[in-house]
């Protein structure tokens, strides 16, 4: 049985707690996830990418675990920001994640969040829940990239933490589980809502995208 309680930035704090067995609902949670929009800020088209890690732990996504002693955290940045630009350019994003992944800011701004995210954990996120060895969480975080230079900036208000607490340890919160499984069930609801939403944006984008491509071919 396992508590998972959610945490948001200091001066906003969110727990939500729900007793499992390791069934479909923890599978459920356990998954990481990318969505992701163009915006436009000061004139200039980003890729907003709201980033999930998925269920690991400090010394996957942190420690030298991948091939190459290289931590879990750039393999997974690197597929969300690819799958973003595919999903938002269609073919050409993979071409221009082929182009920025070599730059050097993208290189340099990858590093800053990386030591960004990983100084946020360690030195407010553990102390503050008391997050022992091995404990095992999700990172959700907001993401601005810029298609032509590759630059990745990090926004930390944004910045949630998702941990699994064994039940052993469960007394020493005494959360009002009760209500905070209500207030589960709400933001399970406005998930669903909001994927439902960007669902339905996505089919209007293919649409416009149909539409352009007809109006550039009846020009030519």
């Amino acid at each position: 049985m396992y508590v998972i309680i959610h945490h948001r930035d200091p001066d906003s704090i969110l727990k939500t707690c729900s007793m499992y067995s390791m069934g479909e609902e923890v599978r459920e949670e356990e998954r990481g996830e990318v969505r992701s929009e163009l915006v436009t800020r000061e004139g200039k088209k980003l890729l907003l990418i709201r980033w999930n890690t998925g269920k690991t732990s400090a010394g996957r996504l942190f420690g030298r675990y991948g091939p190459g002693g290289r931590p879990e955290f750039f393999k997974l940045l690197f597929g969300a920001v690819a799958g973003s630009l595919r999903e938002q350019f269609g073919p050409d994003g993979e071409n221009i994640f082929t182009r920025i992944r070599d730059s050097e800011k993208f290189r340099d701004t990858s590093r800053e969040l990386f030591n960004g995210l990983k100084r946020w954990f360690f030195e407010e996120a553990v102390p503050r829940h008391k997050l022992e060895r091995g404990d095992i969480f999700m990172i959700s975080t907001e993401l601005l990239v810029d298609p032509d230079t590759g630059e990745v900036i990090w926004n930390k208000d944004k910045t949630e933490l998702i941990y699994w607490v064994r039940s052993d340890r469960c007394g020493q919160t005494a959360p009002d589980c009760e209500a905070l499984r209500r207030e589960k069930e709400e933001m399970s609801r406005e998930v669903e809502r909001l994927k439902a939403e960007n669902d339905r944006l996505r089919k209007e984008l293919e649409e416009v995208r149909n539409k352009l491509q007809q109006i550039t071919s009846l020009l030519k």
